[in-house]
């Protein structure tokens, strides 16, 4: 990825020892703009019709209870070297309202997947109330059957499952980080690993409980405190919203370096609270706050950049 300008990285690190001295309690918020524009790329001239994304492809996936599931793919011409990202809608949400977020990460050159869970969108199995056990389902059977599509195309040539990431909007932060713990669960076996896939989780307005679904036990998997990379992003003009979510970072910050001494390549952990009520698809839809540009840098500099070998990966025996 081309570095910033030296105006540019000049400019931005004396901004940032600014902030730092007359304002700690900003340091955080402002180390991750600070990232953005330390690993941006000098920006090119329009893509020859060669560099042009492939069209997205619309799915229909069965769960291994039968539901189906509706999701676009956005495929990557990156081949085994482009990261794949998840993307999941919040309650009441529908994939076409990521569609914008996915064609901005695929022009980076990701492989993205954007699944309308089961009773949402397009997917059958539409419930006019969903309970925990739908949550729970989402899970155990919607994130595993978007797994295996991955997988498959992993095997293809056409991604690398090691580069997984998701993005999550409130619900969706929830099924996020359950899921992640989830995957880093399943043991390697003699054939190869079956897991341990996801690296980096951004999470929308992310809550401790969303009705009834928790995600303490997954906070607390040592590999989830450990191995990921986190972004999380929160209106702080809600302060139910913005305490969860900075409560959150809180648990998170005790595994990871935060120190200013941190050089930006190697932050793994990211708070940002722009000054807003909104929160979920509303924060992530407004332009003024440009979250997808976050989540997009986000995206280049914890999945995209960093060297991970693809592998094939062979059915358990």
């Amino acid at each position: 990825m081309a570095a910033a300008s030296g105006v540019v990285r000049g400019f931005t690190l004396a901004a940032l020892d600014f902030v730092r001295r007359r304002s700690p309690r900003c340091y955080t918020a402002a180390t991750l703009l600070a990232a953005l524009l330390l690993a941006a790329p000098v920006k090119a001239q329009a893509p020859m019709d060669d560099d042009k994304p492939a069209p997205p492809e619309n799915l229909s996936l069965r769960t291994t209870d039968g539901v189906s599931l509706a999701a676009t793919f956005y495929p990557s011409k990156r081949g085994k070297d482009a990261a794949c990202v998840i993307l999941l809608h919040d309650d009441g949400g529908k994939r076409a309202e990521l569609d914008r977020l996915a064609r901005r990460l695929q022009l980076l050159g990701s492989a993205v997947i954007v699944p309308d869970l089961r009773g949402h969108g397009e997917s059958a199995g539409e419930l006019k109330q969903l309970r925990l056990e739908d949550y729970q389902a989402m899970i155990d059977r919607d994130l595993e059957t978007v797994k295996g599509f991955l997988v498959k195309r992993n095997n293809a040539g056409e991604l690398n499952i090691e580069r997984l990431g998701i993005v999550g909007v409130h619900l969706g932060a929830a099924l996020a980080l359950n899921w992640a713990a989830q995957d880093w669960s399943w043991p390697e076996l003699a054939v190869g690993k079956q897991g341990q896939d996801v690296k980096a989780l951004a999470l929308i307005s992310p809550e401790w409980s969303y009705k009834g679904l928790r995600i303490g036990e997954a906070v607390v998997e040592p590999n989830i405190q450990t191995e990921l990379s986190i972004f999380i992003v929160v209106g702080r003009r809600n302060n139910k919203s913005y305490s969860e979510a900075r409560r959150l970072y809180n648990n998170f910050a005790k595994h990871h370096d935060v120190s200013p001494s941190q050089p930006i390549e190697g932050r793994t952990l990211f708070f940002q609270s722009p000054a807003t009520t909104l929160q979920g698809q509303q924060l992530l839809n407004e332009p003024s706050i440009d979250v997808e540009t976050m989540i997009a840098e986000f995206v280049e500099l914890r999945l995209i950049d960093p060297a991970m070998t693809w592998q094939m990966r062979k059915p358990p025996l």
